[in-house]
């Protein structure tokens, strides 16, 4: 069920962000607040500024103006690395996957900043290392169930199907242990029953404890899970609010020519 953004307060602020590029602006003078335990969606034409949105959430890119706070503290000017080390973590539009590593490996690797042993002590296999490495296999088996591939985790990562593919790498991002988690289309290429268990997950993800912001063309799967929706058209805000009232928006209804909104 929905929870409408009953979280306990504000996590993320971005305001006046703007990036130009080339001449053209991605994005002008966005801003908007994510509050935690919510489900938001940022909606809009190709083109939009939307993955932009999220280079600049992550520090990929710098903007050319505006701030983000995460938790009141200004994240601009940070690495990505120490962006994600705060507890934000993200998916990207094309699966970014070890191939040739098994699936728990996979999830493995995005636990290694979570534990003490060193490369040394690792290879020498000694006993805190060894303890460190039973934990990292219990715990990627644990973000395995959320997403449904805890029968895959010996299996190749590129043997899995491609919607699979989709929901290991989110089963990644939550090794980092977010506070806020990303999901750049989440539902891209899925057909209809894989899309409606991602919304399933999404709750589930969400009742861990996990803000989820999604960037998603699927006009379905965001109206049914969203407690709010963004909208951008040509790097603005166009609209901001419930499902319901973004639905019903004539701007959002032009931007679309109101098919995708059906």
């Amino acid at each position: 069920m929905v929870i409408n953004g009953s979280g306990n307060g504000m996590l993320l602020k971005a305001r006046g962000l703007t990036k130009v590029f080339g001449g053209l602006a991605a994005l002008k003078d966005v801003s908007f607040d994510i509050r935690e335990g919510m489900i938001k969606a940022i909606i809009g034409p190709n083109g939009a500024g939307k993955t932009t949105l999220y280079d600049l959430l992550t520090g990929i890119y710098m903007p050319d103006d505006g701030r983000v706070l995460f938790h009141d503290r200004e994240i601009i000017g940070l690495t990505t690395h120490e962006i994600a080390a705060l507890g934000i973590a993200r998916t990207f539009q094309t699966i970014r996957l070890f191939t040739g590593m098994t699936v728990i490996e996979n999830i493995m690797v995005g636990l290694h900043h979570r534990t003490k042993a060193g490369m040394l002590k690792s290879s020498l296999r000694f006993p805190a290392a060894r303890r460190e490495e039973a934990w990292m296999a219990g715990e990627a088996m644990r973000y395995l169930d959320v997403v449904g591939l805890e029968m895959q985790a010996e299996n190749l990562a590129g043997s899995l199907p491609f919607g699979q593919q989709r929901l290991l790498e989110v089963a990644r991002a939550l090794a980092t242990d977010p506070k806020i988690l990303l999901l750049d289309e989440p539902a891209s290429g899925l057909n209809t029953y894989e899309t409606r268990e991602l919304g399933e997950i999404i709750y589930a993800i969400r009742d861990m404890g996990i803000t989820v912001v999604l960037v998603e063309h699927d006009m379905g799967l965001v109206m049914r899970i969203s407690d709010e929706v963004l909208v951008l058209d040509y790097g603005e805000i166009i609209a901001e609010g419930s499902p319901e009232s973004v639905r019903n928006d004539p701007k959002v209804i032009e931007a679309y020519l109101g098919s995708q909104l059906d």
